[in-house]
């Protein structure tokens, strides 16, 4: 079974970000005191929930594993690349967390919570875009945060303003 997880890891992380953020969706757009669009919602709550799938259930579960196998081998080292590896993972996944909890705030209706979590995803872009550089797997937590940018002026819906009628006590006033 690990050996297939290992194996075919890509897929069952893309299959889990997909339903993952579903769930996380519903979840969100039913605790919500504002009035929310469901498919904008889907893909602002997109970006935070799979780089939290990506780094928790893919990046940091396999690099982890694999200092676990080479400890038990014995030729486990504690170097710069591993502790970048690992640092990198929490980073990102704490950053798309603290998303996820902004997010929730917003569809709330907290004071402030759309710029929050505009700038943490902005802050995620400006963190692992320059890791491209080194590995193409670098750009994917910018790009699922790249996703999510330009829906976000989309998801609250304005609520709709009272139609204003004049009473015929008022029509003398008017004319």
């Amino acid at each position: 079974m690990l050996t297939y997880y290992l194996n075919h890891i890509d897929q069952i992380v893309l299959t889990l970000c997909v339903v993952f953020t579903l769930v996380n969706t519903a979840r969100l757009v039913r605790r919500a005191t504002v009035r929310v669009r469901k498919i904008p919602a889907y893909f602002v709550v997109f970006g935070a929930t799979s780089i939290a799938t990506f780094m928790g259930g893919g990046h940091l579960f396999e690099i982890s594993y694999r200092a676990i196998e080479r400890a038990m081998t014995g030729t486990f080292v504690y170097d710069y690349r591993f502790y970048s590896l690992i640092l990198m993972g929490m980073v990102l996944l704490t950053l798309s967390i603290r998303m996820l909890n902004e997010i929730s705030d917003w569809f709330r209706g907290v004071s402030g919570s759309q710029r929050k979590a505009f700038l943490t995803a902005l802050i995620i872009v400006a963190v692992s875009a320059p890791t491209g550089v080194f590995t193409p797997i670098g750009y994917v937590p910018a790009i699922a945060c790249a996703i999510s940018l330009p829906f976000f002026p989309f998801v609250i819906r304005k609520p709709i303003a009272p139609i204003r009628v004049n009473r015929p006590s008022e029509w003398a006033a008017t004319n």
